[in-house]
């Protein structure tokens, strides 16, 4: 029979392990719904920059010296920065996962 104080501790344990886990889930989800709204807006950008940026008749001069806006290639760059730091959240979140997992393996 253990005593009162080992029993107390061995309560707080657990409810350190219990907790510690539910912490450890939630940012699994977070981190999986905000990968979900990431790709979400990369395919919606994607659809959507042909139709945002018609080539125009507008002169040079109109457009206040901004390069991108005077070809028909804004879409591809924004496309490609917005894949970019898509790329860069998939990246940190794969480190914060890995980082987490062996955290747990370490309690084990």
């Amino acid at each position: 029979m253990h005593s009162t104080d080992e029993q107390l501790r061995e309560i707080m344990r657990r409810k350190d392990i219990i907790s510690e886990k539910r912490i450890i889930r939630r940012h699994l989800y977070a981190s999986a719904i905000a990968s979900c709204i990431c790709v979400v807006l990369l395919v919606a950008v994607c659809f959507l920059i042909p139709r945002i940026s018609p080539v125009s008749d507008t002169p040079v001069m109109l457009r206040y010296g901004s390069l991108l806006l005077a070809t028909p290639y804004l879409g591809y760059v924004v496309v490609g920065i917005v894949a970019f730091l898509l790329g860069i959240c998939i990246t940190l979140l794969c480190i914060h996962w890995k980082a987490l997992k062996q955290k747990e393996q370490k309690q084990r």
